[in-house]
Order: C-alpha cells, then sequence, then structure tokens
C-alpha cells in the first residue's frame, strides 16, 4: 500500500514538474505584454442609406436620386493605444468630412461610450460616388444635392457607433511600415509635366506574436510541443494620391470608387484585416484610366491591391509604444472667391467660406499622419513628406481630414484659369501656410 501511494505521488510530481518546464519554455518563445505595449482595435459598417439618396461628387448630376448600389459603401475604423495616447482612425466612404460632420461624430461617439482619452481622425476616402445629400453649405449642396437631416444622420451615426466599437476591440500589437513606387497609375492633371505623387504607403498592424500549444497531451511530454506564431495583419491602412474620380459623372450607383475595390481585395487576400484608405495630396493628381464604365476603378484597385500584397510579405513589424497626437484650428486668410474671371464681393465672400482650418498630425512610433483639411497640391504634400523623413519618419498625407476649406495650392499655381485655382478660396498663400503649420506640428508629435 506504502509502495502505491509512493508511485503515484511520484507519477503526479513528475506531471509537476514537466507542466512547470512547459510554462517555461512557452514564456521563453513567446514575446512578454507589456502594459505599455501598442494596442489596436478595428471595426467596419456600411451605411444605411434612404431611398432617393443623391450622391456626391459631380455637380452634372444635379443632385438626382441614385439607381442602387455598386459595391458597399461605409466606414473602416483603427483605434490605436499607446503609453502616451490614443487615438481611432475613421476612413469614410464620402467626398467630405466638414467640420459640423466632424463635430457632431465626435459628439455622438462620446455618448456612444468612446473614452475621453481618444482622440479622432476622421477622413473621407474622397469618392466621387459616395453618399451626398449631408452638406448644408452653398458650395456642398452643389456638389451633393439638398441637405436632407435623414441622410445627414444615418451617415452620422454609422461613423459614430463604428468609431466607438473599434475602441472596444483593444489587443497587444506591433506595426510595420513600407512605401513603394507605382508606375503608370497616376498622373498631373493641371500640368503635363508636372508633379506626379505615386508612392504608394501601407502601415500594417500586427498582433503580438504568440505561441500556441496544439495538443495539451504534451503537457506529459515537453519535449513533442508544437509551436506556431500569428503573422497575419489586424489593420492595414492605405495612402495614396490618386483622385477616385475613376468613375465619371454618368455613374449613378453608389460606389467606394477605386479606393474601395483596394480595400476589399486587401480584406479578401487577408482575411483577418481591416483595410482602411487615406487620401492622399491629391488636388491635380489624376487617375490614370483604363477601360469603361466600373472597369477603370477595378483595373486601378486591383493594381494597387497587387503591389501592396507584395508589400505586405515579409513584412517585420517591431514593438511601438508611442502616440502624440497635435491638433490645431489654423485662421485662414481673408476669403477670395473668384467665378470665371469675377472676384465675389468680400461680405458675400465670408459668408461662403471657412475662416479657420483644423490640422492634425499623429504620431504612432516612426509613422507620422499629416491631416488635411482640403485638397493638397502634390508638391506641397511632398514637402511635408520630406520634412518627415529627414526627422526620420515615414509619413502619410490624410486628405480630407475632419474639415473642409477647398483647394489648396502653390503660390505660384494660384494665377493659373484652371479649375482648381477657381476652388483655392482663401487666397494664394493658403496651401504655404498650412504645409509650414503642418511641419511645425510634425516635430512636435516627433516621439525621438
Amino acid at each position: 500500500m506504502r509502495s502505491f501511494m509512493l508511485d503515484t505521488l511520484m507519477r503526479r510530481l513528475c506531471v509537476c514538474v514537466q507542466s512547470a518546464l512547459l510554462c517555461v519554455l512557452v514564456a521563453s518563445i513567446a514575446p512578454a505584454v507589456s502594459a505599455d505595449d501598442l494596442r489596436v482595435g478595428t471595426a467596419k459598417a456600411e451605411f444605411e442609406l434612404p431611398y432617393g439618396m443623391p450622391l456626391a461628387g459631380y455637380s452634372r448630376r444635379r443632385g438626382r436620386p441614385n439607381q442602387g448600389t455598386h459595391d458597399p459603401v461605409g466606414v473602416r475604423a483603427l483605434a490605436v493605444q499607446g503609453a502616451t495616447g490614443a487615438v481611432v482612425i475613421a476612413s469614410c466612404d464620402l467626398l467630405i468630412i466638414d467640420e459640423d460632420i466632424a463635430r457632431l461624430v465626435k459628439e455622438r461617439a462620446r455618448q456612444e461610450g468612446l473614452a475621453e482619452n481618444f482622440h479622432l481622425l476622421l477622413a473621407a476616402t474622397h469618392t466621387h460616388s459616395g453618399p451626398g445629400a449631408y452638406g448644408k453649405r452653398f458650395a456642398e449642396k452643389v456638389s451633393m444635392g439638398h441637405y436632407e437631416p435623414e441622410a445627414a444622420d444615418a451617415i452620422i451615426r454609422t461613423i459614430a457607433t463604428t468609431v466607438a466599437r473599434a475602441a472596444t476591440t483593444l489587443a497587444p500589437a506591433q506595426m510595420a511600415v513600407r512605401s513603394g513606387r507605382t508606375e503608370g497609375l497616376v498622373k498631373n492633371r493641371a500640368q503635363e509635366d508636372g508633379f506626379a505623387d505615386d508612392e504608394l504607403t501601407l502601415a500594417a498592424f500586427y498582433p503580438i506574436e504568440t505561441m500556441t500549444v496544439h495538443d495539451s497531451v504534451v503537457a506529459a511530454a515537453p519535449e513533442q510541443a508544437q509551436f506556431v506564431s500569428t503573422q497575419s495583419p489586424i489593420a492595414v491602412l492605405m495612402n495614396f494620391s490618386a483622385h477616385p474620380t475613376a468613375l465619371g459623372a454618368s455613374n449613378y450607383q453608389f460606389s467606394g470608387d477605386y479606393p474601395g475595390v483596394l480595400m476589399r481585395e486587401i480584406e479578401s487576400r487577408f482575411p483577418s484585416a481591416t483595410c482602411l484608405f487615406l487620401a492622399g495630396a491629391v488636388a491635380d493628381q489624376a487617375p490614370v484610366k483604363e477601360g469603361d464604365g466600373f472597369e477603370p476603378a477595378e483595373h486601378l484597385g486591383q493594381e494597387l491591391a497587387a503591389r501592396a500584397s507584395q508589400m505586405l510579405e515579409n513584412m517585420r513589424p517591431e514593438p511601438v509604444a508611442s502616440v502624440r497626437v497635435s491638433r490645431r484650428l489654423h485662421p485662414l486668410d481673408r476669403p477670395d472667391v473668384r467665378l470665371g474671371g469675377f472676384r465675389l464681393f468680400g461680405w458675400l465672400s465670408r459668408a461662403l467660406v471657412d475662416d479657420d482650418a483644423t490640422l492634425t498630425a499623429i504620431s504612432i512610433g516612426r509613422l507620422i499622419l499629416a491631416g488635411v483639411p482640403c485638397d493638397l497640391a502634390a508638391s506641397l504634400g511632398d514637402r511635408i513628406k520630406q520634412a518627415a523623413r529627414a526627422s526620420g519618419l515615414d509619413p502619410m498625407i490624410v486628405g480630407f481630414a475632419d474639415d473642409y476649406i477647398g483647394y489648396c495650392l502653390p503660390r505660384e499655381a494660384y494665377a493659373d484659369k484652371s479649375y482648381e485655382t477657381s476652388m483655392a478660396f482663401n487666397g494664394p498663400d493658403t496651401g504655404e501656410r498650412i504645409t509650414r503649420a503642418l511641419i511645425e506640428m510634425i516635430h512636435e508629435t516627433n516621439p525621438q
């Protein structure tokens, strides 16, 4: 009897020792998760759009009702929390985000439970086939049809709910950033030989690599333990500077244009990922179109997805702890609205045009997001990117973020008689001033 009890005790002791060794083995392979580690979460939703809602993007549509949905339009959100700050980035299949929409979304997101420590960056993909009827200003009504409270509320509600939900799914993560050139996908539409920004930049967020024991039986035999690592992205931010006008004014079906195709394809190839598209400095940048109907959007989106998939191969994510946000309400020059060769009276210009602009700089480790509330000229966007790189940062220009003031161009371009200059509402120095301000803000948020 004593021998039996001793044998039983020894067997149990052996199992305990082996289990302890297994725990040590797992701990030695799996990286430790710190409270200061980056944490990310995602959410997405489609807009529930009222019947008869017009599309936004082209005044030639004259506010006519839509003819259905070609591909879903909605919002994708990425929540990022670090040791020094937190932010939710939203990519919305909309023409613009104006300051009223931004304010109402932020208020509603707080009501939905979004914590006060989270800043918000709300950006439009600038699709010209997204929902309209949500802008109250004269210029917005021209491009997106008459304002309808029901339409605006549907958009605000969906964005706010999605943003708040993303912040509830936080999990430890690491990040990798990569940039590459494309070929034959974008051109300067204002000048035949003008600067064209063909750079595609992506930031991928990966779960902290964990090691999983496949068979519980190996608790009694740790030398047979098998481990696997998780290496599929949680989220991918995509940044490219070409106007989402692959679909023309003759289209009356809702569509995300080529950014919608790009996000769809990345999420199809990487099912664990939520893909967000961030429009760059697109004021004078046009997509190179191939085909008719929906073919140009499909072609451009597929080409970008193929290039992005190559870039996502063998990514090496690194730990990130720092998240910093800088935001300014930047005063603008006196409005100077021109219609053809005529200038509007000052009082009328002031009634139609904004007098300040929301600027945002967000650093996530070495990644810097420069949020601009406008169609920014590519040369000015490149100036911001070069300044960021000189400071050791990986930049993305985020167009149509939190506000909209029209076009921002280099001073020398302001005298040209073009569509772009007619939409530069706040005088010849606005683009230069915003560029300088954002470069200052980038230095403020630089974690180095």
